[in-house]
């Protein structure tokens, strides 16, 4: 299983390499698409400069250093939609970033997809986990658009990401899971929310519409005691955006082939993304033990990184049991 590490200085390359990473990911929002359509219209969901490269000669500095080392960089291009006049700013855009020595583009939209295909964008496509794709159908639809790589949307359990490995290697799809960082109770693929903090530079997460003060009513013919439960699970994730983590699931992701394991946070400071992936590389050199002792390193790990105790709203797969 590689290390995908996020990515947005040149700057952090190199200590990413040495810390572990094994695959990048970035986003570019140049001056010229900030000043047309600015950061709410971001081109690739991150509405942060701090979140992307500014230029493609920045993005090609850092390719450079990757391949160096014979590492791959990708590009994201994931927002839900673009208008009918963003798609060939979008294919330029495309363009420049696989003449910067971009190895694969993550994307979302199926019309883009299809956009790139029509106008011979010679580079391999990962679906971006903005796109809803969680069920074997949606697997066979988009790996008919040409797609190599998808993303798993960060709300499936671990028997339904087990599952879809089957239909991901008879499909011959690589899969990527998310094991830090940004865990989100809803799901990506039908979210429609701006991420935007409190300024064009910031990575605030105060404002998040979906983290706004929120009522909930439960309507179920379980127990009271069952309804309880439910109200509090969902007015526990107002206002909060915990550390997240996924380690204690590495076990069952080798079992099952998962690829690559993804770090979220391309806005999050150097020190953090190389942090994360020694946190990461941690975790697998642990993976020969028995399995409750993983499980303990790795509840271990997560305290000393983030001084708070693992519970389901730190735990991308609690629904399997895992705390």
């Amino acid at each position: 299983m590689k290390i995908l590490s996020p990515l947005s200085k040149v700057s952090e390359v190199q200590d990413l390499v040495v810390a572990g990473a094994e695959e990048f990911y970035c986003g570019i929002v140049t001056k010229e698409w900030e000043k047309r359509f600015s950061f709410i219209a971001s081109i690739n969901l991150r509405h942060d400069r701090v979140a992307n490269f500014q230029s493609f000669e920045e993005l090609g500095k850092a390719v450079s250093i990757a391949s160096s080392h014979n590492l791959p960089v990708f590009c994201v291009f994931n927002a839900v939609f673009y208008s009918k006049n963003q798609f060939p700013i979008v294919l330029n855009h495309a363009r420049k970033a696989v003449d910067a020595g971009i190895s694969k583009l993550i994307v979302s939209d199926p019309a883009l997809i299809s956009f790139f295909k029509e106008n011979d964008l010679n580079v391999e496509i990962a679906l971006s986990t903005a796109a809803p794709a969680f069920n074997s159908a949606s697997f066979s639809f988009f790996k008919g658009l040409g797609v190599k790589r998808i993303v798993l949307p960060r709300h499936l359990t671990l028997e339904e990401i087990s599952s879809l490995a089957k239909t991901a290697k008879v499909l011959n799809l690589e899969l990527e899971a998310f094991v830090l960082n940004a865990l989100c109770p809803y799901i990506d693929g039908l979210c429609t929310l701006q991420h935007v903090g409190k300024n064009p530079e910031s990575v605030s997460v105060q404002e998040l519409a979906c983290r706004m003060p929120f009522e909930v009513k439960v309507f179920s013919n379980q127990s009271d005691f069952e309804k309880r439960n439910a109200f509090s699970r969902a007015k526990t994730w107002q206002n909060t955006f915990p550390e997240s983590c996924g380690l204690c699931a590495l076990p069952s992701f080798e079992k099952i082939g998962i690829g690559s394991l993804k770090i979220a946070g391309r806005g999050n400071s150097s020190e953090k993304k190389i942090a994360d992936v020694k946190m990461v590389s941690d975790a697998i050199g642990m993976l020969a033990l028995p399995e409750q002792e993983f499980k303990t390193e790795m509840h271990k790990l997560f305290f000393e990184a983030n001084h708070i105790r693992c519970n389901f709203k730190t735990c991308y797969y609690a629904k399997k049991g895992l705390l």
